[in-house]
């Protein structure tokens, strides 16, 4: 394994700690300041702490059983250290820690101590920058000093923590009536709780030696084990492009005829899908849910191959999770882009039929809502309702006749012309209608880049993450369509006929 030590190049530079299929203690034992995060610093700093143990990043590519069975004792061990019983002198620490803990000096709100310095502590950081001043502020100044409302004007991202705090610390100790507070009172309300937190912090650890070995001797086995994965999720994404086994794909989707592999965990449909759309990428969002589960989930998945249009929000599918286990999946959203060149090639015979289909429904209902407006109104006899009825009739027989006159016509034209010139004629057809279409899609679909959706679920990518057709079509796996061939035949026969037409007449007139 190659792992460059130029962090420009790595795809990843940060990643959740959630949401990804992978040993989440091992995450947490990597996540050093418990952001929820594992930033390249400390992959780095991981990689380092097992090169001074004397592992290489060989040894990261081969996990070997033996390290399993040792991690699975450690785990035993620590088990059992847990249901322990205390020796006498730990025993003795607990009960003098505990009798201190009553004291008024560390209770200052008796049994609601605790609850109290919660309340503080949720808010104290936020606070703390409202309180603090600007770096340019002078030594005397005439503005009055900051005062924090505790009901009114308040952040409503705030507000429930606020007054909370206002009724569990500042009602009890400094008094009831108080609509706000002082940069002095926020400093003696926290000095208040300064001898329970160093109580809290003193708080005696059973066998504290022994726990702090077995902790260490886990990190190096789940390390060991693990971190060579990861390496191939975070710095090169062999998993992704190699194997389909990221540690972010969290399924297979069925749907549609088709087999989707990148499905990725979502925690805001509205958060996610309006970063997605800079991906270029066709993703459909789905809602699952599970009889036996309580909770429903949300997850997304990329689109890589087939039509967008015959996924469409409601479209019911399956989809099977890493243990296996299924969900019913409903479409909750699609955030459309092309998927394959197939697709670019019809969608301007596409537009052109829909376009002529429109045209003729609105010239029949325009005529319909004439007709019938003249009979509901009443103004016109019986007799002119049935005329104009007729007349309305009449008007698509003479677009019908129009339409047959112009398709005579051009069967005329193209009976006069050699059979070579009505195949560059169709050819030159295709290409002016078709190919401007697919290159356009060709330059889109090349843009495809996941990294903006690994972005959306939480990911800091370094690069994009581009994929070639063939990888499209191996993250997306459609059945073989049987009407296809069916098509392609009648194409075949269509021209056949054209051409066959063509030869017949020019052999006539000769």
């Amino acid at each position: 394994m190659t792992i460059s030590k130029d962090l420009k190049q790595w795809y990843a530079i940060a990643c959740p700690t959630t949401g990804v299929r992978f040993d989440l203690r091992t995450l947490q034992l990597m996540d050093t300041d418990g952001d929820g995060r594992v930033r390249s610093p400390e992959v780095q700093a991981a990689l380092e702490y097992l090169k001074s143990k004397g592992v290489s990043l060989d040894d990261l590519a081969r996990p070997s059983e033996e390290d399993a069975k040792k991690l699975a004792d450690v785990l035993k061990r620590q088990a059992e250290l847990d249901k322990a019983e205390p020796s006498e002198l730990e025993k003795a620490a607990r009960t003098e820690w505990e009798q201190k803990g009553k004291t008024p000096e560390v209770a200052i709100l008796g049994d609601a101590t605790a609850a109290a310095e919660a309340s503080l502590a949720a808010i104290e950081k936020t606070v703390d920058d409202f309180f603090t001043p600007p770096e340019d502020m002078p030594l005397v100044t005439e503005e009055p000093d900051k005062v924090l409302p505790l009901k009114e004007h308040l952040n409503p991202k705030y507000l429930e923590a606020i007054l909370d705090f206002a009724e569990k610390c500042v009602k009890p100790i400094l008094g009831e009536g108080k609509d706000c507070l002082s940069r002095m009172e926020w400093k003696a309300v926290k000095a208040k709780f300064a001898q329970y937190r160093e109580w809290v912090a003193a708080k005696p650890v059973m066998s504290p030696g022994s726990k702090d070995d077995l902790v260490e001797e886990e990190r190096f086995l789940r390390y060991k084990l693990h971190l060579g994965e990861l390496l191939e999720n975070y710095v090169t994404m062999d998993r992704l492009y190699k194997s389909d086994t990221a540690i972010f794909q969290n399924g297979v989707l069925r749907i549609d005829a088709r087999e989707m592999n990148l499905c990725f965990h979502v925690a805001s449909e509205a958060a996610h899908s309006a970063l997605v759309e800079k991906s270029n990428c066709c993703v459909i969002y789905l809602k699952l849910s599970r009889p036996s589960e309580k909770a429903e989930r949300l997850i997304c998945a990329v689109v890589t191959a087939g039509k967008v249009g015959t996924l469409y929000v409601g479209r019911n599918g399956v989809f099977y999770d890493r243990d296996g286990k299924d969900w019913e999946a409903v479409i909750t959203k699609v955030v459309e882009n092309q998927v394959s060149l197939e697709e670019a090639f019809w969608a301007p015979w596409k537009k052109i039929g829909d376009g002529i289909a429109g045209m003729v429904k609105k010239f029949i209902s325009d005529k319909q809502s004439k007709a019938t407006g003249s009979v509901q109104k009443g103004t016109e006899s019986t007799q002119a309702g049935g005329a104009a009825m007729a007349s309305s009739v009449a008007a698509i027989g003479i677009g019908i006749g129009m339409v047959g006159a112009a398709a005579a016509s051009l069967m005329a034209a193209i009976s006069s012309m050699p059979a070579w010139k009505i195949g560059v004629a169709l050819v030159a057809l295709v290409m002016i209608v078709s190919v401007p279409s697919m290159i356009l899609a060709w330059f889109k679909l090349r843009k495809r880049d996941l990294g903006v959706i690994l972005n959306a679920c939480g990911w800091a990518i370094n690069r994009p993450m581009r994929f070639s057709m063939k990888r499209a079509r191996g993250f997306t796996k459609c059945a073989p369509d049987p009407m296809a061939k069916v098509w392609l035949a009648l194409l075949v026969l269509v021209l056949l006929a054209l051409g066959g037409f063509a030869w017949w007449q020019a052999t006539a007139a000769a």
